[in-house]
């Protein structure tokens, strides 16, 4: 009996609790703010760059457009931490370095469904925290990263489009 009843308490109780995971509806109820990246989504001029360039940090008042190549042809700084799943070799990659970025949290931001890396001496570093939404027409998600001073590179793969607007900053929150 006591074992029914702790787990009917344990069963109300994660149903109380809201989920960090819930996406946002529309372009709002997103986990942290994001009204600046949707500003410079939805802005005309963006940092244009190929896929293999290097930046000596991103831009402070725009997104990056950076163009992708089909993923067999793109050699990423690290290893993706995407499961593999079948039609990858079907998709889109891109990498950009950015040579100097000050210790921080950050959050990188994209405009459509793509898998997101931030690398940092030739490994992935672990997302802190993501939010997204399937049906906001400028941010599909947004993820954080904890970086040290120093070269970070954002590699973007299977993506369906050939290019891919991101922006780069310090967390919001």
């Amino acid at each position: 009996m006591l074992r029914i009843l702790l787990l009917a308490w344990a069963a109300l109780v994660a149903g109380a609790a809201p989920s960090a995971a819930a996406p946002a509806v529309g372009c709002e109820g997103f986990l942290w703010p994001l009204a600046t990246e949707i500003a410079w989504m939805k802005a005309t001029d963006s940092e244009t760059v190929a896929t293999g360039a290097s930046l000596p940090a991103p831009p402070n008042d725009k997104a990056v457009t950076l163009g992708l190549k089909p993923a067999a042809e793109v050699t990423l700084p690290a290893t993706p931490t995407k499961t593999p799943k079948p039609g990858d070799d079907k998709t889109f990659a891109g990498v950009v370095t950015f040579e100097n970025i000050p210790q921080g949290h950050y959050q990188v931001t994209l405009s459509a469904h793509a898998w997101i890396d931030v690398v940092q001496n030739g490994k992935a570093l672990e997302a802190t925290g993501h939010t997204g939404s399937s049906d906001c027409q400028f941010v599909r998600k947004s993820v954080r990263f904890e970086v040290a001073d120093g070269p970070v590179a954002v590699q973007i793969y299977g993506s369906a489009a050939t290019s891919m607007k991101f922006t780069i900053r310090p967390a919001a929150d």
